[in-house]
């Protein structure tokens, strides 16, 4: 494939579409990758399957929005039974001019008109209810105001979040079909890095085997190994080669210096390179690569490059393999002037603030302070921008 310097967009709705080709293909390849059945506990934070339809309404009967009284007619009321949530719905019609306690939740009874709260009436010394407060409201929740048997709870690829998977139990659902979480390897390459201690001159420690899986955990993969690769042609090529996971993410050597090996190894193994560059910075250095059912997502070596870079691509790359939609477009205004004098975009990490983003200090593509302070990324292209803008944020996984 020749290469090509990507938009950021373009290369983001790229790195979407390899994902679900991915899993496309996978799916005749390899039966473990088969959707997961799983109780509602286990499936919380997978991806749904398929349109999730609820079994029955909710509520699954007319019940009561309030404690008080179920009345028929207008008052005064002569008392009845009560009724308590959890009870069998009531047969037996109230009759117009009769009241009967009830409780939140508990199921009314044919004929009533409304249920009078507890704090609008009273009983008289005669023992009959008489409402001392006007209502036109009728506290009556009918079944299936919330969810209608057989409706689409959520479509596919709807991550299932505590809230949703307590309305999926509330309309009856017991389990639901999930994607399994693709497998994601790490590997760091580099000779100068050290995995301890305040590093030599000409080192630098590993920032990337430990925080690297945590972003791909957040999206939703699931990291199985992460690993330091010395800057050798040979050892990169035979660390690419043993990959099985379905991705794989590496930091450094994707540059043109006599110890950049990566694109030789994409090379050698027989990897098809999708992206070979994006035209942003930090980061501009990315490449995208297949082979199989394996996707190679390459950055560059420098900790907040390589950070943009998995934010920037990682993201869609994984929502593409668990079938999620990309996020949608949304906008931040600017608080500030951001220049940007030279050609491609510029994502800067950013603060909220009342009166709109603010870019953090302290950022270059070596560094990572501005992005240890920011609340996400925004994008500016060439020429920059002016305070009052509204500019594309990229969400940050470990601010959600």
């Amino acid at each position: 494939m020749t290469a090509v310097l990507l938009p950021w967009q373009a290369a983001r709705d790229e790195a979407h579409r390899q994902g679900a080709r991915l899993t496309a293909d996978r799916a005749r390849l390899d039966p473990r990758s088969a959707p997961l059945r799983l109780d509602l506990a286990a499936a919380i934070g997978r991806t749904l399957v398929g349109d999730l339809v609820a079994p029955g309404d909710v509520p699954g009967h007319d019940g009561a929005a309030m404690d008080g009284w179920a009345v028929a007619g207008d008052g005064p009321w002569e008392l009845g039974g009560p009724i308590v949530a959890g009870a069998a719905v009531p047969t037996e019609p109230i009759r117009a001019g009769h009241a009967r306690p009830i409780t939140t939740g508990a199921p009314v009874p044919p004929g009533t008109t409304a249920v009078v709260r507890s704090e609008d009436a009273a009983v008289d010394a005669a023992g009959r209810l008489v409402r001392h407060t006007a209502s036109d409201r009728r506290h009556v929740r009918p079944a299936g105001e919330e969810v209608a048997r057989h409706s689409t709870l959520f479509p596919a690829g709807t991550v299932l979040t505590p809230p949703r998977a307590a309305l999926a139990a509330a309309s009856g659902v017991d389990d639901v079909l999930v994607a399994p979480a693709p497998t994601a390897r790490v590997a760091v390459l580099g000779d100068e890095i050290v995995g301890a201690g305040v590093p030599r001159p000409g080192q630098v420690r590993d920032v990337f085997t430990h925080t690297l899986p945590t972003v791909l955990r957040a999206y939703g993969a699931d990291p199985v190994a992460a690993e330091r690769v010395s800057d050798d042609a040979d050892a990169t090529a035979r660390v690419l080669d043993a990959a099985e996971e379905r991705i794989v993410v590496t930091t450094g050597g994707t540059a043109g210096s006599s110890t950049d090996h990566v694109r030789g190894a994409l090379a050698r193994i027989g990897a098809e390179l999708l992206i070979d560059r994006v035209d942003v910075r930090p980061g501009r250095p990315m490449l995208l690569a297949r082979r199989g059912a394996t996707v190679f997502l390459c950055l560059p070596g420098n900790p907040m490059a390589a950070m943009v870079g998995l934010v920037l691509l990682g993201g869609p790359l994984v929502a593409g393999v668990l079938g999620r939609p990309t996020e949608p477009v949304a906008h931040v205004r600017l608080a500030v002037d951001v220049p940007n004098d030279r050609p491609g975009s510029l994502v800067t990490a950013y603060r909220t603030t009342p009166e709109g983003a603010v870019p953090t200090t302290h950022q270059t593509s070596a560094m990572l302070r501005g992005l240890a302070d920011a609340d996400g990324l925004l994008v500016v292209g060439p020429g920059g921008g002016v305070a009052g803008d509204a500019v594309p944020p990229v969400r940050l996984p470990w601010t959600r």
